[in-house]
């Protein structure tokens, strides 16, 4: 089981730098259950996300498996860096001045001819 335990580490560092080289992975077993809880920082953001221990040792003989554990890795990032766009909407727009009085006149009559 300790063989196991090193090899689930191993792969999930591996994938993890495929994805990105500045994410740091903490790996933690969760008591009594054949899962692994990540987690991931990168800078100042951080995610959690958990794993099967089959999943990752799938990915050992499976290319299958370990792009859907990069995947789920790649997701977990870039949900955690994700910074939505500023709504336009919400941007201030001029008021004219009190009392009508503006810079530029209208223009008046028909134009020249």
């Amino acid at each position: 089981m300790p063989d196991n335990r090193q090899e689930t580490r191993r792969i999930i560092a591996e994938v993890a730098r495929a994805v990105d080289r500045r994410l740091a992975v903490e790996v933690r077993e969760v008591p009594g259950q054949d899962r692994l809880q990540l987690g991931l920082t990168h800078g100042t953001h951080h995610a959690q996300i958990e794993l099967t221990v089959d999943a990752v040792l799938a990915a050992r003989e499976s290319t299958v498996a370990r792009n859907e554990l990069r995947l789920r890795l790649k997701r977990a990032t870039d949900t955690m860096l994700f910074r939505p766009m500023p709504d336009h909407r919400l941007a201030v727009k001029p008021v004219p001045p009190p009392g009508g009085q503006t810079m530029f006149r209208a223009p008046r009559g028909r134009g020249r001819r």
